[in-house]
């Protein structure tokens, strides 16, 4: 116990120091134009968090509540929908947008309408500023393919436009990049603007966006599991060794992750996250001997650290370390207490797990080494006992609405042990298999 108590110390440890390192926020660079967003149809929250982070830090947002009220005004009251994509019909709905900007202060208006043409799910976008004539943007960007497919695509469609209306970056900080190397004062000069440059791209991580599992703050998850335990012995030799199996017992289960210095530009620290995770089946009798059910406790806690590096635009890879305590005993009368296989593991686990967007979904999968710091009342039984484990987890995750998806996951635990009986033993046997395997149905919500 005091090697599980210098890990559950380090964890605390790494935790605080987490904390400490967390940088001041600093101020974004004020912008000297701004540009409003507006989208319509299914799925516009999404699409317009999309573009908005492709907006250069120095071109500002208008809020769209203002925008709003700006478009009512200049006399757009209904949705424009399918209007905006044919050119005979929309130059009324274009002047009001026109009006709409220039009552709101915006530089120009991206407006785009989400929409299925012919059995094909788009989003038809244009750029309206204060200059009539032809549109800087007016095309669409498909919707069938992976979020990721489609921010390429409206990076492609809007990036020049918005690259040419984004204001450079303040005039003091080229001045302090030409001033550097002029002197000592140069060298002085040079050295503070390394460490305010390196601040800036701290700052930067504030630009993480939201919803998306490579980046986000914190996710929480809850399901039912459906569980199973399989414990049987190899080469028994006396007449008191009784196996175990039960399956699809359902249990509730909840675990959330939390990244504290998401939003900045941290190395290492930023991927940073503590993860925590409880489960315990609901109802679960055992029947021992062939009589009456008795009461059984399954439960599972999970507390750890865990590194997420991004491999890829969209792919995530995750190294995890941590405690994992595990319970399952039957309150069996005295008589049959000495014969089940309770077990009340301590265990230190550490492992590799992947998530890998495939079209519209992520596949998760992973695998982690389990090393036993205490067992239980089956394993003290017998003389030499040695326990080590495996894990394993699969699944899917289906996107349902913003930053909330739903879940699919089969998680899989093996203990196997060996034993080294003596003559005269009251428990005689070669060693033994404990399996674990989880089914769970879930929701998360993503940050």
């Amino acid at each position: 116990m005091s090697l599980c108590g210098r890990i559950l110390l380090g964890l605390s440890a790494a935790t605080a120091a987490m904390f400490a390192l967390a940088p001041v926020a600093l101020a974004a660079p004020e912008a000297s134009k701004s540009i409003a967003v507006r989208i319509e149809g299914p799925g516009a929250d999404d699409i317009r968090e999309d573009i908005l982070a492709l907006l250069p830090e120095t071109l500002g947002v208008v809020d769209p509540d203002a925008f709003s009220t700006s478009l009512k005004s200049a006399g757009q009251t209904r949705p424009v929908g399918d209007a905006l994509v044919s050119k005979a019909r929309r130059k009324k709905a274009i002047d009001r947008i026109r009006k709409a900007g220039k009552a709101a202060k915006a530089e120009g208006v991206i407006y785009g309408v989400s929409r299925t043409n012919k059995k094909k799910k788009e989003v038809h976008l244009v750029y309206v500023d204060e200059n009539t004539g032809d549109l800087a943007v007016d095309s669409a960007v498909p919707l069938s393919g992976s979020r990721d497919d489609r921010k390429k695509a409206l990076e492609e469609l809007l990036g020049p436009t918005l690259a040419q209306i984004a204001p450079p970056p303040a005039e003091e900080d080229a001045a302090k990049g030409d001033g550097q190397g002029e002197g000592d004062g140069g060298d002085e000069e040079k050295g503070e603007g390394g460490e305010e440059s390196d601040a800036d791209e701290g700052g930067k991580g504030g630009k993480r966006v939201p919803h998306e599992a490579g980046s986000a703050l914190f996710s929480v998850e809850l399901g039912v599991e459906f569980v199973g335990r399989w414990f049987d012995y190899s080469d028994p030799r006396t007449q008191n060794l009784r196996p175990y199996s039960v399956f699809g017992q359902p249990a509730i289960s909840v675990s959330g992750e939390l990244y504290p210095l998401a939003s900045t530009d941290i190395a290492v620290l930023k991927g940073l996250g503590i993860t925590a995770g409880y489960a315990r089946a609901l109802g679960l009798n055992s029947a021992v001997g062939g009589g009456a059910p008795v009461s059984t406790t399954y439960q599972r806690v999970n507390l750890g650290l865990r590194e997420r590096l991004s491999i890829g635009d969209a792919s995530q890879l995750g190294i995890s370390a941590g405690l994992r305590f595990l319970t399952f005993e039957v309150d069996a009368p005295a008589d049959l207490a000495r014969t089940v296989p309770n077990v009340s593991y301590t265990l230190f686990r550490a492992g590799l797990d992947g998530r890998f967007p495939v079209g519209p979904v992520a596949l998760a999968l992973g695998a982690e080494y389990i090393l036993p710091l205490s067992s239980g009342p089956v394993y003290e039984r017998f003389t030499g006992a040695s326990v080590q484990g495996i894990g394993a987890l699969a699944g899917v995750m289906i996107p349902v609405a913003t930053g909330i998806e739903a879940r699919l996951l089969v998680e899989y635990a093996r203990f196997f042990s060996s034993f080294q009986p003596e003559q005269g033993d009251a428990y005689i046997a070669g060693g033994a298999i404990d399996q674990y395997l989880g089914l769970r149905l879930a929701g998360a919500y993503v940050y």
